[in-house]
């Protein structure tokens, strides 16, 4: 069985048949990643960066 050896973050899928719960790799500030569910192929962007400008 294969673990990942960097520190790492939980994804669920929110696809409603899917839901599967998969680790995807700890980033550095400021950068993001698409990852893709390894159960049904749902596209994911991480970490999810809130706008400032949205919220004034």
């Amino acid at each position: 069985m294969a673990r990942l050896v960097r520190p790492s973050w939980a994804i669920r899928c929110t696809q409603s048949g899917c839901r599967t719960l998969f680790e995807v790799a700890e980033l550095e500030e400021g950068k993001q990643q698409e990852v893709v569910c390894p159960n049904c192929g749902e596209h994911y962007v991480y970490p999810i960066v809130e706008d400032k400008n949205e919220n004034q």
